[in-house]
């Protein structure tokens, strides 16, 4: 190749020159779309328009004032149908081709990105401005959003629909490809392989296009449909580059036919033949991945599955003096029909219609499909049943409490749902990789072409746009999005199926972590079971016996290093007896009702210090995590680095809670540190593929090992490995579905004899709270007794707003803090809260009703 100089630097300048176009189109400032005030003037509305992303993508609101945000999908597809607010812990479904309202509170000002199901499409709400009085300063997990409200059935019905719709779609369209491409590709491959094998009209590039254009226009319409969109609202994904990259090609190829002589020798052969494989390879992909993916959530649609679709309603006010088992005393009614009140008559072997509590008969129930627990329960007269759950044996009449969307089932569905809509922090890093990743592939691409064009050898145009085409195509945005919401979905739906409902994906993450967990112990580690001989007003739970389960757990826990510490209001006799029959590390007893927080703080406290003391970094599993089940357990929960409630205890408790058991054994701990371990060794799998295949799939793309094997990627081949990135993935995520995440809650100790046996040979720590304050205020005569005495005084001193100088108490842990200008505040329905560092001001953020109530 004959070196020139002027034409070298032409092409580097123009690189150049696009290279600062690209960026300044991509990262320069978007103008944000105001929000407009409705006819009430009460509530603030924008319309935002879903076709290959969000138009407008930022839009702005004012602080302060209830939103409306209008999403007018005009597409179909998985990657736009849902919209995820992942700071206000929002998943709302969007139906294809319809418009969707998302109602927002008022929220304080901020910035509040949105994105769609797959992490592709990015939209941003930016609320400005000062708030009324309540709103400012709120963290915005205080704020609760909400989707149109739909029964979990239903809407997954809807989605299986969709589903169903593009599946379908897809299937027409790889059929239509695969048969205008193929004869191209073969002929194609003969005429390089020997020009001889096929006659010279069958190779006529005119022919080609022929059969190409519809494959191009046609059947990948789905694809530029979104990504020239997406370039245009400056959030480019994967389906851009493809549009990108097959469009240069068959444009490439056009000009060949009608006018080759545009271009040098060496440099006029159509490549139709990699356009109309490339689409096909996509679609094929998609196809795949559309099928893949329906497994992700298998776990929650089999339990939605579950509900019966008819009842048995009974046509007697009572079933007293009915023969209700008698079938001319019932109609079968469609299960949406039922209302509260509805009396039931649910026969053996049927499954459980609905929420509600028994009236007559007894029965032997499978509740494993909601607590995950195998062992039958007998229920009588007044005991409440969950729907979905069966009968193995016998026969009742229950009265419906909850139906719909307000039952167990769909309340299971829906916290998954919510869980599933915020981020781990391990997504971090991809999401701002994401970010720049298309630009940056653009820009690759463009160097790739200028660097084959001046320095390359001949035919120089050619491999120029072989080489650039390559790079487009292969890369995947998609792989670095998906890698960490796949997993985080079939790991929320498996623990939902195993009684573990995770509230947040970076619980899920953080529950790996634990080092310490610290029980409640009435109710908890024991049955919660009051003193026959106790008064009504003061029980005791001297003869309280423990769970089966809790040795087990305990010795579970033990085994893995992890410190096992029991709170307990009990004296230290009775205490000292619980957990030298489980094997409890450390108790502490006698705590005040109001004291649990106040002790996981002091924990926290210790494990800071010694950490600072040491000089070292946090070790790999310091968190402290609690386990309780009560109103006064509430504090506590919040508090801990990771709250986990017992699902047969308050709504409080497990309202505060991170994590919720609902079967109330404790070897759900287990369970739950099983999930995580096994969640993210998942996402660094599917990381560690999506960072390799980029990282190594574009350098080969870009050519360069063609100075040393002389062999470039074929844009079929690249189109190929980017339609079976994304599977890989959706694939590995699936394998979740057969993680035992059981193993180890009897394997360290076999039986529960022999983890009693265990346990009584261990002698705990035992630790008296002999605090006469827990708040260390100099009014002794004030000191609380009880949770509720605890929160009203902390109530009280901030009605007076205290001044300078003084003192208020921590709501979170009940610590005495100095009021100053460094003092940590947050605000609340116009009152000031101070708190003893960021950790309780957090917490309290996450739900100040709870400390407040």
């Amino acid at each position: 190749m004959e070196f020139n100089l002027f034409s070298t630097a032409a092409a580097l300048i123009a690189a150049a020159a696009l290279t600062w176009l690209v960026l300044r189109f991509f990262f320069g400032e978007q103008k944000a779309a105001s929000g407009a005030m409705d006819a009430s003037g009460k509530r603030q509305t924008a319309t935002i328009t879903v076709k290959g992303g969000y138009s407008p993508a930022v839009v702005s609101m004012r602080a302060g004032t209830p939103i409306t945000l209008t999403f007018d999908r005009q597409e179909t597809g998985e990657c736009t149908s849902h919209v995820v607010f992942g700071d206000l812990g929002l998943d709302a479904m969007l139906p294809g081709n319809a418009v969707t309202d998302v109602e927002l509170p008022a929220l304080p000002a901020g910035e509040y990105p949105f994105a769609c199901g797959m992490n592709m499409v990015h939209g941003l709400l930016k609320v400005e401005g000062n708030a009324s009085a309540g709103t400012d300063k709120l963290h915005p997990l205080t704020a609760s959003a909400e989707a149109p409200m739909l029964d979990s059935a239903e809407a997954e019905r809807r989605e299986a629909a969709e589903r169903t719709k593009e599946i379908t779609s897809l299937t027409r369209l790889v059929a239509i490809g695969t048969v205008l491409t193929l004869p191209v590709f073969i002929v194609t491959m003969l005429h390089m392989a020997n020009p001889m094998l096929v006659p010279h009209w069958m190779a006529n590039p005119w022919l080609q296009a022929i059969l190409i254009t519809p494959v191009m226009f046609y059947c990948g319409h789905p694809i530029h449909a979104v990504g020239f969109p997406a370039l245009a609202h400056r959030s480019p994904d994967m389906n851009s580059l493809v549009s990108l990259g097959t469009s240069a090609a068959y444009l490439y190829s056009l000009v060949t036919c009608v006018a080759p002589q545009v271009f040098p020798e060496g440099s006029r052969e159509p490549y139709f033949e990699s356009v109309g494989v490339v689409i096909t390879l996509v679609l094929v992909g998609r196809l795949l991945e559309t099928k893949a993916r329906e497994g992700t959530g298998k776990a929650v649609q089999s339990l939605i599955k579950l509900r019966p679709r008819n009842a048995h309603k009974l046509n007697a006010a009572s079933p007293e003096n009915v023969e209700w088992l008698n079938p001319a005393n019932f109609t079968d009614m469609d299960i949406d029909t039922i209302a509260v009140g509805d009396l039931l008559v649910v026969k053996n072997g049927e499954r459980v219609p609905t929420d509600g509590i028994i009236v007559a008969g007894n029965a032997s129930i499978d509740e494993s499909m909601i607590t995950g627990e195998s062992k039958p329960v007998t229920k009588t007269t007044g005991a409440a049943v969950t729907g979905a759950t069966v009968l193995l044996k016998g026969d009742l009449v229950m009265q419906a409490t909850q139906v719909g969307a307000n039952t167990v089932l769909s309340q299971i569905a829906a916290m998954v749902a919510r869980a599933q809509a915020t981020k781990a922090p391990v997504q971090q890093l991809a999401d701002r990789i994401a970010r720049y990743f298309v630009p940056a592939v653009m820009v690759i691409a463009i160097w790739t072409f200028a660097i084959w064009i001046a320095l390359g050898p001949a035919p120089q145009l050619a491999h120029a746009l072989i080489t650039a085409v390559s790079v487009l195509i292969i890369a995947c945005p998609c792989a670095l999005g998906l890698a960490t919401p796949l997993s985080v979905t079939v790991s929320l739906g498996l623990g939902a199926t195993n009684g573990v409902l995770v509230t947040s994906a970076k619980a899920l993450e953080q529950a790996r972590r634990i080092g310490t967990v610290v029980f409640d112990k009435t109710g908890t580690i024991t049955r919660g079971v009051v003193d026959a001989t106790a008064d009504w007003n003061t029980p005791s739970y001297e003869q309280d016996t423990v769970k089966e389960g809790s040795p087990e757990a305990i010795a579970a826990l033990r085994a893995r290093g992890i410190r096992t510490v029991m709170l307990s209001g009990d004296k230290a006799e009775v205490a000292g007896r619980i957990a030298r029959e489980v094997g409890i590390d450390t108790v502490i007893c006698e705590v005040k009702p109001d004291g649990k927080a106040y002790w996981i703080a002091k924990l926290q406290r210790e494990r800071d210090e010694n950490t600072a003391t040491s000089g070292s970094s946090r070790a790999p599993h310091d968190l402290i995590a609690m386990v309780g089940d009560g109103i006064n357990d509430a504090p506590a929960l919040a508090q801990a680095d990771l709250g986990i409630a017992i699902g047969t205890g308050t709504d409080v408790a497990m309202q505060s809670a991170d994590v919720t058991l609902m079967s109330g054994d404790l070897r759900g701990v287990i369970r739950t540190i099983n999930l995580s371990n096994a969640t993210m060794r998942n996402i660094r799998e599917n990381l560690g593929w999506a960072f390799g295949y980029n990282i190594i799939g574009i350098p080969i793309a870009a050519g360069v090992l063609y100075p040393f094997t002389g062999w470039l990627l074929s844009p079929m081949i690249a189109g190929l490995a980017m339609a079976l990135s994304s599977v890989c993935l959706v694939l590995n995520a699936n394998r979740l579905h057969a993680a035992n995440i059981s193993g180890g809650t009897t394997t360290d100790i076999t039986g529960s004899a022999a983890a009693t046996t265990t346990a009584n040979t261990i002698e705990p720590t035992v630790i008296v709270d002999d605090r006469t304050s827990l708040n260390h205020v100099t009014d002794q005569s004030n000191n609380p007794t009880n949770k509720e005495n605890t929160m009203d005084m902390g109530m009280h001193m901030h009605h007076n707003a205290p001044a300078d100088g003084e003192t208020a108490t921590d709501p979170v842990c009940g610590m005495t803090v100095a009021v100053n200008d460094d003092a940590i505040t947050r605000e609340y329905e116009g009152k000031s809260y101070y708190f003893c560092g960021e950790h309780c001001a957090t917490n309290f953020a996450k739900a100040p009703q709870i400390f407040l109530s």
